[in-house]
C-alpha cells in the first residue's frame, strides 16, 4: 500500500447508503485501490492527467489496461483530478453506445450520475472520483460489502503501519489482521450521520488498542466538514471504540 509518511490518521466516512455511494477523506488513492476485495480489471480515464493511458476511438475515452494498473497507483497523485470507472473487456469500449457514452461524461462532469454509475455493458463495479485536490474522494460501489471490506483492509493497514513508524530498528510489528466485515457492518447504518474514525487519538497499551469512534450527529454540509476535519471531531459524540485485542488478535465494537 501507500508509503509510512504519506499515511492519514483521521478517517471521515459520510454514506449515501440508498445510493451505495461514500464520501471519505483519510483514504488515498493506493490504500483504496489495495484495501478492495479483487484487483481492478481494467480502468476507464472519464477525467484524469494520464499521459502514457491507451485512446479508445469509438468512446474518446483513455483506459488503463490491468497489467499497468499497478504504475497507475505509483504514478498517480493524490492531488490530480481524477474520475474513472473499471470494465472487464477492451472489446466492450467497442461496443459503447452515444447514449452511454454521454452518461460517462456527465459523471465525469458532474460527479454524480444521470442516471446509475454502473454501465451493464460495461459490468463496473466502481464508480471513484478524486474531488477538491485529493481533500475527498466520492465512490459509487455497485455492492456496499465491498466498500466495507475495504474500509476494514485499509484501518488494519494504517494501524500496522503506523506501528512500524514508532518502533526502533531492533523491535518489529506484526501484521494486524483485517477487521471482520460482519462488525464493520454494525456501524453501517450510522455512516449516513457521518463518522470520524480517529486513528491519532488511539490509545495502546499491551493488551490493546483502542480507537474512538465520533459520530456527526449534527446537521452541517458535508463539504464544511471535510474542509474542517479535525474542528469537528470536536464537536462530534463520542460513541464507540474499535478495539484490536493483542492477545486474541481480534477486534471488536466496545460501546462507551
Amino acid at each position: 500500500m501507500a508509503g509510512i509518511d504519506s499515511i492519514k490518521e483521521i478517517i471521515y466516512i459520510y454514506g449515501d447508503n440508498h445510493n451505495h455511494c461514500f464520501i471519505t477523506s483519510g483514504i488515498n488513492y493506493k490504500e483504496f485501490v489495495q484495501g478492495l476485495p479483487f484487483p481492478l480489471q481494467n480502468i476507464l480515464l472519464l477525467k484524469h492527467d494520464i499521459q502514457w493511458s491507451e485512446f479508445n476511438l469509438n468512446s474518446s475515452f483513455y483506459y488503463v489496461e490491468r497489467e499497468y494498473i499497478n504504475q497507475f497507483i505509483l504514478e498517480h497523485s493524490e492531488h490530480d483530478d481524477l474520475c474513472w470507472i473499471d470494465f472487464e473487456e477492451l472489446a466492450d469500449l467497442d461496443e459503447l453506445e452515444p447514449k452511454e457514452i454521454a452518461e460517462l461524461l456527465y459523471l465525469a462532469h458532474k460527479k454524480e450520475p444521470l442516471q446509475k454509475p454502473f454501465i451493464p455493458r460495461l459490468n463496473n463495479s466502481f464508480a471513484y472520483m478524486n474531488i477538491s485536490d485529493g481533500m475527498y474522494q466520492k465512490v459509487y460501489y455497485k455492492r456496499t460489502n465491498d466498500f466495507i471490506f475495504m474500509l476494514c483492509n485499509v484501518i488494519s493497514y494504517k494501524i500496522t503501519q503506523l506501528q512500524r513508524r514508532s518502533l526502533n530498528i531492533f523491535n518489529r510489528s506484526k501484521q494486524i489482521n483485517p477487521i471482520n466485515i460482519k462488525l464493520m457492518l454494525t456501524l453501517y447504518p450510522l455512516m449516513e450521520d457521518g463518522l470520524i474514525i480517529d486513528l491519532s487519538e488511539r490509545v495502546e497499551n499491551r493488551k490493546v488498542i483502542e480507537i474512538p469512534i465520533f459520530r456527526v450527529d449534527f446537521y452541517s454540509g458535508v463539504d464544511e466538514i471535510l474542509e474542517n476535519v479535525e474542528e469537528y471531531r470536536d464537536l462530534t459524540n463520542h460513541i464507540a471504540n474499535l478495539t484490536y485485542s493483542k492477545k486474541d488478535d481480534e477486534w471488536s465494537v466496545v460501546q462507551v
